[in-house]
């Protein structure tokens, strides 16, 4: 066989190099797509090694398993944890009922330096670098939970579904709880106040949406989703499809939910309420700025003491806890409430449930 240069060694066999100095052999080759590199004392041992190779791979079936298993831990070690998100995001995302916030999330994930470490370096302490870098920019612990176990549930993908041999570092850090939950109402006026600069929105959808969220206790895709067909106008009740619970859900419409949604035009095709989620926050971000402007101005002209977070931190997702406790307030118990919310466990409802302590006062004279 023709003497192959390589830098500092020289081919001495097929598959058996020696280096320049001539204290050691070395055995590199291909078996069953997986690179074999070692190096040996003598070219005995380095060809007793390379022929038992040999034979193995041909007919040792485990010993095939033995080099896949190594050969896929190889292709991890090139593969980055962004080249992982790409093919969750191609494969995974799509298939879920979030998949739009989902897409956001591994666009963002995908700025930090962790998504450019190679699959298998991504360990404990890659993943509290990212927590500390987040922590860092002030992230509530609820996000910062939630990008972990997108973290967590792409390894899990990973390995059950794509056959890698990798450990799920989510595992091994203390995930953070989500916190506690929200608790904000609206308070006296902030509602007729955003109405009101609702009402003066490019769009008009705004507004019956908006006023629908407080009657109804939906979230706010549910309302979006809403199409003329799914309102029994008669029976006052519409039919909620595809829900976060992945569930349809029969609702019953309020007397004023029911006027409200018999004034919105019926459209050709499509949803009801012809806007989007993003002119939606838009306009509700900016019907919340103009109303502020106006409550601050008025306290300043009659002299009165402004109240503090008036209007400013409140959230869309904030009308339905508001109205999951006017369910309350009204009278209705816990499995009629949970039928019309949706929620699945009484937790759930009590997160979403905050009644004012002045009126169970009342009630109990």
């Amino acid at each position: 066989m023709a003497t192959k240069k390589i830098q500092n060694e020289r081919v001495v066999e097929r598959n058996i190099t020696i280096r320049c100095d001539g204290f050691s052999y070395r055995v590199r080759m291909m078996v069953n797509g997986t690179r074999i590199d070692e190096t040996f004392d003598t070219v005995q041992e380095a060809r007793a090694y390379r022929d038992r190779l040999r034979a193995d791979a041909a007919t040792d079936p485990a010993y095939k398993l033995v080099l896949e298993a190594k050969q896929r831990k190889e292709t991890a070690a090139k593969l980055t944890l962004e080249a992982l998100l790409d093919r969750y995001l191609a494969e995974i995302t799509p298939t879920k009922r979030g998949a739009r916030a989902e897409i956001s999330k591994i666009g963002k994930l995908k700025r930090y330096p962790i998504a450019r470490l190679p699959i298998n370096l991504v360990r404990r302490e890659a993943v509290l670098q990212f927590m500390e870098t987040a922590k860092s920019e002030r992230w509530s612990d609820s996000s910062l939970r939630k990008y972990l176990m997108l973290i967590s549930s792409l390894f899990q993908v990973a390995t059950k579904r794509w056959g890698m041999s990798l450990d799920n570092p989510i595992r091994s850090v203390e995930v953070p709880t989500n916190g506690k939950g929200r608790d904000r109402r609206l308070e006296a006026g902030e509602f007729e106040r955003l109405l009101a600069e609702l009402k003066k929105a490019r769009n008009r959808y705004v507004a019956p949406v908006f006023e629908l969220a407080v009657e109804t206790a939906c979230r706010q895709g549910e309302i979006l989703k809403l199409q003329h067909k799914d309102i029994d106008f008669s029976n006052a009740i519409a039919t909620l499809r595809y829900t976060k619970n992945g569930d349809d859900r029969i609702i019953p419409l309020s007397t004023r939910a029911v006027a409200i949604l018999a004034q919105v035009p019926i459209p050709i095709k499509g949803a009801l309420f012809q806007v989007t989620e993003v002119e939606l926050r838009r306009a509700f971000n900016a019907a919340k700025q103009r109303a502020q402007k106006r409550y601050l101005s008025e306290c300043a002209a009659h002299g009165h003491q402004a109240q503090p977070g008036y209007l400013a931190d409140l959230r869309f997702h904030d009308l339905r806890h508001e109205a999951t406790s006017r369910l309350f307030e009204k009278g209705l118990n816990l499995m009629e409430v949970a039928s019309i919310t949706g929620h699945k466990t009484l937790a759930m409802l009590k997160r979403y449930t905050h009644l004012r302590a002045t009126d169970l006062a009342k009630k109990l004279g």
